[in-house]
């Protein structure tokens, strides 16, 4: 998939994913679990966020719709960092904050792969 390929960040569609992607992630850690968890529901949440934002951003300012490939792995290398920060603040015991590192971990990943084009 060459760079040109890639659509650029924000859109409608782009932040509507995000935003049902979260939602959908919030029902389930909610509503499946066996108790709800202040980190997953700040990843849930995180990702409304993102989405919210996709949406908003190109209407704010067009400059946004045209960040290279180093400025978006940078985005989502902090936004991975930061679910991890928040993941290791909300878990109460070792094992609960797993599943922060393992979405930050991932979003750390996607963002260095972005980052060097792949």
């Amino acid at each position: 998939m060459a760079e040109s390929d890639r659509p650029d960040f924000g859109g409608l569609w782009n932040g509507l994913s995000y935003i049902a992607l979260g939602l959908l992630g919030m029902s389930v850690f909610v509503f499946y679990g066996d108790s709800v968890d202040t980190g997953e529901t700040i990843a849930s949440l995180a990702l409304v966020v993102i989405g919210v934002a996709a949406v908003l951003t190109p209407r704010l300012s067009p400059l946004f719709t045209e960040l290279d490939r180093y400025w978006t792995g940078l985005f989502w290398t902090l936004c991975g960092l930061g679910v991890i920060g928040l993941g290791a603040v909300a878990s109460r015991t070792a094992s609960m904050g797993v599943s922060g590192a393992v979405v930050g971990g991932g979003l750390v990943v996607y963002g260095v792969l972005i980052a060097f084009g792949r």
